[in-house]
């Protein structure tokens, strides 16, 4: 695994396995973090650390 690999972070439905891309519809389930543990950054890469569970808009409905 290259160093590449270790940033390339991809975020995928917890049913169906599709990869989720920009303009996609989601449904995430989060654990609300301590204040000092609250995530920030870009969203693909903060739900694909502490969500739970992500839906693709077809599982979800």
């Amino acid at each position: 695994m290259g160093l590449k690999d270790f940033f390339n972070i991809e975020l995928k439905c917890s049913i169906c396995g599709k990869t989720l891309k920009s303009g996609d519809g989601l449904t995430a389930h989060i654990t609300l973090p301590s204040e000092k543990m609250m995530p920030v950054g870009r969203m693909d890469r903060v739900l694909s650390k502490f969500a739970d569970k992500v839906y693709c808009k077809k599982c979800s409905e």
